[in-house]
């Protein structure tokens, strides 16, 4: 059953039951499956922009809001690509953006359109005010009179365009502060695929109520909303995240799952413990992360506050869906590790000369499953770098113990290699982040005469906190082997990050070789 099919069943067999529900707008199932239609006909009224090979994108330039589920999903019903910009990029990404993919239609926030300084003139606009009508002269079409659908039931339209189960429907893009952004493609399948996948991992049914707490142009958000939606729970989403108000409905509303990034927990959590007496979410089931990995405080705080809640962390990637999951009772067993391969998903590590690695081995992940995605947009050359043949990789290294379980060791491409041997920034930031000193760390190589590259650590101390150098190059000597512990450390006051929230290398490596000349 493709996914608007899901929602068509939901809406004729629990009419009344709460779909969606954004800060204060609630829509029922049938409420929901109208508002698709409504918005499907008005896509339709520009079908003579669209691509006749079937590759039409609908562009969103949008806040969380009703409007954007429903836009989104009536793009899917129609088998249209929904190519997700973020009002977070600056406006010069956001216009040569716009210029490289050319979309159909884009589905623009009222209060975003003065930042478009140009459109390609053969998009067309429809803008949304999720807080007022929108005036006549402002929206472009309504669905009253389009003669391009046809009712079929009490909920259901007939429409001259549907979707597949190889339709692509969505477009998200990978992050970064530098370069352009890269469109990654996805099918209905492959989501279809991690809908069945994830529900047996997560334990989730439709009688689920989900808190969602990111941004929709965010890939984890907008999955967690079409998968809660397709499965028949009921899904919550604020227009603007802020910890007090998502406390609130926590107490307010029987949610009982929370998909959220471990920086989003520590925003919770401190304002929990700020109120009296300490907030606590004992209703709450499972708490579903992806992202940084989890620390051992962090776990520790979340029993404070959801003390009937699973820890779920899973590693991914954008192009791979789902890869490993460290589930709860993983976290007892293996905490450091990154749990053992998702659902349906099967893992290989290799060596650089293409022979599996064995335990204790470092290794590059390759994934085989049906939840790879189908490539990147007019990008044929970087597909080819992701996709060999049925496996797929994005460069990232780990190593597996005996018992099945894998550990992250670091990105190929993060490399450093100094005095011959190879070594993973990774491991060495997770040692400089378990001094309670410092708030953050990132490691890189910076160019050497004699070793070739040397190891460089930047830091950032907390807040008040003082440590020298010398306690912090003692630190490392006790845990790391010494051709792996900085040769210098460099002291910021912040880092730069990247649109998902994690400290951006590729600014780090530009700012580093500029001081370097």
């Amino acid at each position: 059953m493709l996914i608007t099919e899901a929602i068509q069943a939901h809406a004729d067999g629990q009419p009344k039951k709460t779909a969606l529900v954004v800060d204060h707008r609630r829509l029922t199932y049938q409420e929901l499956d109208k508002a698709i239609n409504e918005a499907a006909c008005e896509l339709m009224a520009f079908e003579n922009s669209f691509d006749q090979a079937g590759h039409t994108l609908v562009g969103f330039l949008l806040h969380n809001s009703v409007e954007f589920v429903q836009y989104f999903l009536a793009a899917a019903k129609l088998g249209l690509c929904s190519a997700l910009f973020d009002p977070k990029w600056a406006d010069a990404n956001i216009e040569a953006i716009l210029e490289e993919c050319r979309p159909a239609i884009l589905v623009v926030g009222i209060d975003l359109l003065p930042r478009l300084a140009s459109v390609p003139d053969t998009t067309k606009l429809i803008v949304i005010d999720s807080d007022s009508a929108v005036p006549e002269e402002i929206r472009n079409h309504s669905c009253e009179g389009n003669a391009t659908a046809a009712r079929t039931g009490s909920t259901g339209y007939r429409f001259p365009r549907n979707s597949t189960l190889d339709s692509i429907f969505y477009m998200g893009f990978t992050s970064g502060t530098t370069g352009m952004p890269k469109g990654f493609l996805r099918a209905q399948h492959s989501w279809m695929e991690s809908f069945a996948q994830a529900k047996e991992a997560f334990g989730l049914s439709e009688a689920d109520h989900v808190l969602g707490t990111g941004p929709l142009v965010h890939s984890l958000t907008i999955y967690a909303a079409i998968q809660t939606l397709y499965l028949g729970g009921t899904f919550y989403l604020p227009r603007k995240f802020k910890a007090a108000p998502a406390l609130a409905m926590l107490e307010a509303c029987p949610i009982t799952h929370l998909y959220l990034v471990p920086t989003i927990f520590e925003a919770l959590y401190h304002e929990a413990i700020s109120q009296t007496p300490v907030f606590a979410a004992p209703h709450v089931k499972s708490l579903i992360t992806t992202g940084d990995k989890w620390t051992p405080e962090s776990k520790v705080k979340a029993g404070e506050v959801f003390p009937q809640a699973g820890i779920y962390e899973f590693y991914g990637a954008s192009e791979l869906s789902f890869v490993t999951v460290l589930d709860p009772a993983g976290n007892e067993a293996r905490p450091d590790s990154i749990g053992k391969p998702f659902n349906g998903v099967e893992v290989s590590l290799r060596k650089p000369d293409g022979t599996e690695a064995g335990a204790g081995e470092v290794g590059q992940i390759y994934i085989r499953s049906g939840m790879i995605f189908s490539g990147y947009f007019n990008n044929a050359d970087e597909t080819k770098q992701v996709i060999h043949g049925e496996w797929a990789t994005v460069g990232d290294l780990a190593m597996r113990d005996s018992e099945g379980f894998l550990y992250m060791v670091g990105r190929s491409n993060n490399m450093i290699i100094s005095g011959g041997l190879n070594i993973y920034p990774e491991e060495i930031e997770k040692i400089l982040l378990s001094l309670e000193e410092i708030e953050e760390a990132i490691v890189a190589g910076l160019p050497d005469a004699y070793w070739g590259q040397k190891v460089v650590a930047l830091v950032k101390a907390k807040q008040d906190a003082v440590i020298s150098d010398q306690d912090i190059m003692a630190h490392c000597r006790k845990r790391l082997a010494s051709y792996k512990c900085p040769k210098e450390i460099l002291r910021v006051e912040s880092f730069p990050y990247t649109n998902s929230g994690k400290i951006s290398r590729a600014s780090i490596h530009d700012w580093l070789a500029g001081r370097v000349v």
